[in-house]
């Protein structure tokens, strides 16, 4: 027997209900974000984590921790303070100033000439005071146990850079925790170049007039302190660090 129109719409209704509340309680999919992996950092050897708890316990001198020089230090800074760009720039200077007081003032040592020979005349003889300052600075700071790198003050204030820059010529810096104390090493060595050099093969032996001429000497360290300062420094600026 066929069922009646109204039973059909019946069993139609109750096939429907079914599918559609299991459709209702299916809950949306997540939009699925694709995050990238953490990178886990690499644990310290044991010889890096040696060294960085080493770091951790020294002093901090002019901003930045003090390591005490061995001797392959001192001798590199000996190298490049001599022989390296510092004691190049200081040269030539030194050399025109030469130049420029026997050409403009004409109480120079004019028997080296004013032109290109007697510059470089000026220059050989300015190089050499430089070597002979250099060599008695460095075994005066190998005798006395001194340290007299030159430590630019990192991130300091200007008054304490400037007096950082002066007092490097009567001072140095002694024992682990890098104290600055007094000493005359830095003012024997720059005394010794000039004098030795009007002693010797300068044309007039005069020398007390190589006693005066080692202001030129002291100058020239001085300026170089004053750019490693304030024109080299600020290349390194760290604003953490200041006073």
């Amino acid at each position: 027997m066929r069922p009646s129109p109204a039973r059909r719409l019946l069993l139609l209704i109750a096939l429907i209900l079914p599918c559609a509340g299991s459709v209702a309680q299916t809950p949306p999919e997540a939009p699925t974000t694709q995050t990238k992996p953490l990178t886990a950092r690499e644990p310290l050897t044991p010889a890096e984590a040696a060294e960085a708890l080493r770091i951790s316990k020294l002093a901090i001198i002019n901003g930045r921790p003090y390591d005490q020089p061995s001797l392959h230090d001192t001798l590199i800074d000996y190298a490049n303070d001599t022989y390296g760009w510092s004691g190049l720039v200081r040269t030539t200077i030194r050399a025109g100033y030469s130049e420029a007081h026997a050409v403009y003032l004409a109480t120079g040592n004019e028997a080296w000439g004013t032109d290109f020979p007697g510059f470089m005349q000026r220059f050989g003889s300015a190089a050499g005071i430089n070597v002979i300052s250099g060599n008695i600075r460095l075994a005066m700071e190998l005798i006395f146990h001194e340290d007299l790198r030159y430590i630019p003050c990192h991130g300091c204030r200007k008054r304490d850079k400037l007096e950082n820059a002066l007092l490097a010529e009567i001072t140095a810096r002694h024992d682990t925790d890098g104290h600055r104390f007094f000493t005359i090493t830095p003012t024997i060595a720059d005394f010794s170049g000039p004098i030795i050099a009007h002693s010797t093969w300068y044309p007039n032996f005069d020398p007390v007039a190589g006693v005066i001429s080692t202001r030129l000497v002291f100058a020239t360290r001085i300026g170089q302190h004053l750019f490693q300062e304030f024109v080299w420094e600020r290349k390194h600026h760290d604003p953490e660090f200041r006073k």
